[in-house]
């Protein structure tokens, strides 16, 4: 399952720059991306992971970043659904993520234990490279700021790569429960409208 909704956000993305970073130190990312978490299974915005093979977003918590940008937090705030694991993702020029999939589901016994992955662009260039392999077939995407894609992160293998020499890739990672799907969701994906996100 590989969509990407129709909806696009316009927003500020000047306060990118001003945060600080860490590596990731999972297999597929270290060394390609750096991390930072507006919500977290302990509340650190450098936990990036989680410690059940479930994730129930109870168990998650906004960090400190969430409410020291408005921006950022309005933004977040405009998806309406139940997450788990919220990071921003940072990708210097010249790194690549390998294509891979992930376990997130590998504990779901029931739909209601399904988890989905939205990437949201907070940055673009032409040569921001979004990669995902199903069922044998490979897409490319280059999105503009504000665009998304929604995927299954364990059936759908997926890759990230900055083929530029001088500009970061800035992306919003979202894991959120899929079931049941709801109306803002499938307004979400199928309404092709550009929305404003102010600070407040």
């Amino acid at each position: 399952m590989i969509l990407k909704p129709k909806t696009r956000l316009i927003f500020n993305n000047n306060w990118l720059e001003s945060l600080k970073f860490k590596e990731h130190s999972d297999y597929d990312l270290a060394g390609n991306v750096d991390a930072i978490s507006i919500k977290s299974e302990s509340g650190s915005v450098y936990d990036f992971y989680r410690t059940t093979a479930l994730e129930i977003p109870n168990n998650f918590r906004y960090t400190a970043l969430y409410g020291a940008i408005p921006t950022l937090k309005a933004l977040v705030d405009f998806f309406k659904f139940e997450t788990t694991r919220v990071r921003i993702h940072k990708q210097d020029p010249g790194q690549s993520i390998p294509l891979h999939v992930d376990d997130n589901n590998t504990a779901a016994k029931t739909k209601e234990d399904y988890r989905l992955r939205l990437v949201t662009a907070l940055s673009s260039n032409k040569d921001f490279e979004y990669k995902f392999s199903y069922n044998g077939v490979t897409s490319t995407f280059h999105l503009e700021q504000g665009e998304s894609i929604l995927f299954d992160p364990d059936k759908v293998a997926h890759s990230m790569t900055n083929n530029t020499t001088d500009d970061t890739r800035y992306s919003l990672v979202q894991i959120f429960k899929a079931h049941p799907t709801t109306e803002w969701l499938r307004d979400f994906t199928n309404n092709k409208v550009e929305v404003v996100i102010n600070g407040y």
